[in-house]
């Protein structure tokens, strides 16, 4: 299985590894305050090190990450959109129909794990799915609509956690999860 770098929650780990990186700062400052320090911390400066490389990495290897970062802490909702927030939030154009894109959609949706369908339009122009997030503890929403425009069909994805004011980037990783699947069961979509 390749692993795929815009779903991985770069966000999350950037939070950990800073506090990480604040708790192995106190715990050397313990040890230089030390009557008779024992031994040199060197799995502790290592271990602060990789975790200030794993924050440099993110901001100098992932597009626009500080952007991503600020985003994921303050909201907790994405959506596909023709001005979106990050360029991969674009709303995407298929040359299939409408019903096409909904049946590739329902085969591209049970093959996620966690994830659910819970509402059909009756038009099947729209469904909801339930996203299972961190072992069915949170639980996500998705609405995912496909809007015909011609020849081509937009499909307009939003998603947003039920709890807290803040996501991570959960929901823009989601988004590009089923974009992704959907691309798997369709092909590359036409601009």
């Amino acid at each position: 299985m390749s692993i795929d770098a815009d779903i991985l929650p770069w966000e999350v780990f950037v939070a950990l590894a800073i506090i990480v990186a604040m708790i192995t700062v106190f715990s050397l400052v313990r040890w230089v305050f030390r009557p008779k320090p024992k031994r040199f911390p060197t799995k502790r400066l290592v271990l602060f090190f990789v975790c200030i490389g794993l924050v440099f990495y993110a901001y100098q290897g992932v597009d626009d990450f500080s952007a991503k970062f600020r985003a994921g802490l303050n909201t907790n909702t994405a959506f596909t959109s023709d001005t979106p927030q990050f360029p991969e939030l674009a709303s995407p154009r298929y040359s299939q129909s409408p019903d096409q894109l909904f049946a590739a959609s329902e085969a591209a949706i049970q093959q996620q794990r966690g994830w659910q369908i819970t509402n059909i339009a009756s038009d099947h122009r729209s469904l909801e799915v339930s996203v299972g997030v961190l072992f069915g503890m949170f639980e996500d929403q998705m609405k995912i609509s496909f809007v015909p425009e011609g020849s081509q069909t937009r499909v307009d994805v939003q998603s947003h956690s039920l709890k807290g004011s803040g996501d991570f980037g959960a929901n823009r990783r989601h988004i590009l999860q089923y974009l992704k699947a959907l691309n798997q069961e369709l092909g590359q979509p036409s601009e």
